[in-house]
């Protein structure tokens, strides 16, 4: 009943306020009369907007048409943003737009998808947000300090940051900075019931640890026309994580030591080749990810089981990329690419238990996915188009050393994109798109390892040596009214090999349970989504969006056939205010009813934020409050054969933040080239 009405009040609300949106766009200026789109997508101007007042990067997106924030992801129209970069540089870690003040962004390109000259598993599209030169140049950059605070374990994380580029002649140099402690609490229940099964349990987990990462570019600029640069990322983290679990018997724990280091070096040559802006770039990078894990296990205070593990990953990637304009109308790009990858895991110091398990198997993981690809992007007339065609192979290789034994699978696939655009309209105010792609995922190797991880002592995931890399082909259309403020989307996207997390029970120990990833057959989703952005007063811009995803299931899992028909419906409400006098802030909800797929069942969560900031000394310091008051946490019941798992987060959402940020800038009135890293390690893991 309550969910009915929430729908039926946004639905009310989004009508009503529907029918006042002309009438009003002539009393305010707004984000989308600064926006431009093209075949793949927008662009917005953000300089001076109020939407980057007061707040970092991170929040300012979620203002922008198309896009959704949450749990640390973007999602665009829907799919997972595949990309994000600042000023040329691709970021590995999104914390980063935590330490980007919002009024340092000159402008925002958001691509719906992924083009052909990109890796084919990247179906989601790319966010490129562009820093603005403040008028004296030569440098400029912020530093930042923060602390928060949260009802469950009182102050929690804290650090510091720093971002700042400069030029001098020819030379280009870039660097954003963090260190900080990270402190958490998080508390739960289960229920573990089945024919003889009935288990009731609570749990608190705790982590404590401190994350170091620095991302230094220099580029310098040739006499020649043509740009040698480099850049270099290091990222440090070394959390403790603890559990402890009790069924009114027993204490069941386990106690880890965890540290783990990233590094990502890239070198990059582009020349220019003529006067028509062809030109070439050849880009070479290498990353290396190295974990050192030590686990303890115990029952009532007495160790159990113990392992030590290592795990060492490098990607090597090659890419060259071919840029010809033929003419105002028509650009072409060539290219193609190699990426090697090897993972080794080490287990050692292993101490058995009937109890807990864990992996004795060492291991290697390696791969190669080359990649061939073309494209062209114009317009015919009003229409505007993108299109282009890749062939990418992943080949997989999983060897067992420990039973000597060695699997390898090859797929390869071709994969078109197709985007066009058709403005319409008095002032070509309105834009109907739509879009066509073919993804092939990447080698999913960090879920084909035999890797063992406990969530807590009740449960836990292994990989499957057998896993494929999923693809998936997509069709999207969208209707965008009065330039971006009302946007309607709708997708279609089948998936084959889809990777999905199965739940088994133990044989050895019937209360602990597991899941695996596996393949199944081919699934279809439907999704629908519409978007309102509109100021109803010089102080109050706010955003209102919903979507809803269906899907027809026809799936046999561990025996059982589902064949239902599943909604999964979103809610966002997003709302800024500027005062005068400098004050500003935000406050957001967000509703997602319950919803179902396969064997598991996510129920209802919301959730309300805001901020309130204050902005001295001609916007060169900005003090900002962020919080959390109310909020419901995540329920999940998932299904092993008869018997049922149910976990629910018990810790209260009650937050507050206090950020400190001093921005700066002086020198001359320059530009400033940047070197990004060209990969980024990707975890295929169960989302509980």
């Amino acid at each position: 009943m309550k969910k009915s009405v929430l729908i039926l009040i946004a639905i009310i609300t989004w009508l009503s306020a529907a029918a006042q949106t002309e009438r009003r766009l002539n009393e305010v200026t707004v984000v989308a009369s600064r926006t431009t789109t093209d075949a793949e997508g927008y662009t917005t101007n953000l300089r001076g907007s109020d939407i980057t007042k007061g707040k970092p990067a991170v929040d300012v997106l979620g203002f922008l048409p198309n896009i959704s924030h949450k749990n640390g992801t973007f999602k665009i129209n829907g799919l997972a943003a595949s990309e994000i970069y600042v000023d040329g540089v691709k970021l590995s870690d999104l914390s980063e737009l935590d330490n980007i003040p919002g009024e340092m962004i000159d402008k925002v390109q958001v691509k719906y998808l992924a083009g052909a000259d990109h890796n084919a598993s990247l179906s989601g599209g790319s966010i490129m947000i562009t820093l603005r030169r403040p008028p004296e140049g030569g440098y400029y950059g912020s530093i930042s300090a923060n602390a928060d605070w949260y009802r469950s374990c009182d102050f929690g994380n804290a650090g510091i940051s720093g971002m700042i580029n400069y030029r001098y002649k020819g030379l280009s140099v870039y660097d954003n900075l963090y260190a900080g402690n990270t402190k958490f609490e998080e508390n739960s229940a289960q229920t573990l019931s089945g024919p003889d099964l009935h288990t009731f349990l609570t749990e608190t987990s705790k982590s404590h640890g401190f994350n170091f990462r620095n991302r230094l570019s220099l580029t310098q600029q040739l006499q020649s026309g043509a740009q040698l640069g480099g850049c270099y990322l290091i990222s440090m983290s070394s959390p403790r994580p603890s559990s402890v679990s009790y069924d009114g018997n027993t204490i069941s724990s386990i106690s880890s030591r965890e540290n783990t280091s990233l590094q990502e070096g890239t070198l990059m040559f582009m020349q220019p080749l003529g006067s028509r802006g062809t030109q070439l770039q050849l880009t070479a990078d290498y990353l290396n990810r190295h974990s050192n894990d030590n686990s303890n296990y115990f029952l009532d205070s007495e160790r159990a089981a113990a392992i030590k593990e290592t795990t060492n990953l490098n990607l090597w990637k090659f890419k060259a990329d071919f840029m010809y304009p033929h003419s105002r109308s028509l650009i072409w790009k060539f290219g193609a690419s190699a990426q090697f990858i090897s993972s080794h895991y080490t287990p050692a110091d292993i101490l058995k238990s009937d109890r807990f398990e864990t992996s004795d198997i060492p291991t290697k993981t390696s791969g190669l996915t080359p990649i061939v690809y073309a494209s062209a992007q114009g317009r015919i007339w009003k229409l505007k188009y993108s299109a282009g065609m890749n062939w990418q192979l992943n080949r997989i290789t999983y060897e067992d050393h420990s039973a000597n034994r060695k699997n390898t699978n090859t797929q390869w696939s071709m994969n078109p994109t197709v985007q066009v655009m058709m403005p319409f309209g008095p002032g070509m105010n309105h834009a109907l798109m739509v879009s066509y792609k073919r993804t092939l995922s990447d080698i999913p190797y960090t879920a084909i390892s035999s890797v063992i991880n406990w969530s807590d002592a009740y449960n836990y995931t292994i990989g499957n040596p057998d896993l494929k890399a999923q693809s998936a082909d997509i069709v999207m259309a969208g209707l965008s009214l009065l330039r971006n403020k009302i946007n309607i989307t709708a997708l279609y996207a089948v998936s084959h090999d889809r990777i999905y997390w199965q739940t088994l029970q133990s044989v050895e120990n019937p209360d602990v349970f597991y899941t695996m990833p596996l393949n199944i057959n081919s699934q279809g989703v439907w999704g629908f989504g519409a978007e309102w952005i509109e100021s109803p007063s010089r102080v109050w811009r706010f955003k209102l969006s919903g979507r809803v995803e269906i899907t027809p299931e026809n799936t046999m899992l561990d025996g059982i056939h589902y064949n239902k028909t599943r909604a999964k419906e979103y809610f966002y409400f997003n709302n800024n205010f500027r005062f005068g006098h400098g004050w500003g802030g935000m406050l957001n909800a967000n509703f997602e009813p319950t919803f179902r797929t396969l064997d598991r069942t996510y129920h209802a969560v919301y959730n309300v934020s805001g901020q309130i900031y204050r902005i001295f000394l001609n916007d060169n310091l900005q003090v900002a409050l962020d919080f959390t008051p109310i909020g419901n946490r995540r329920k999940l019941d998932r299904y092993a054969g008869a018997n049922k798992v149910s976990y629910k987060y018990t810790t209260p959402v009650q937050y507050v933040g206090f950020s400190l940020t001093w921005n700066f800038s002086g020198g001359k009135s320059v530009n400033v080239d940047v070197v990004d890293g060209i990969q980024n390690y990707y975890e295929t893991k169960d989302n509980r």
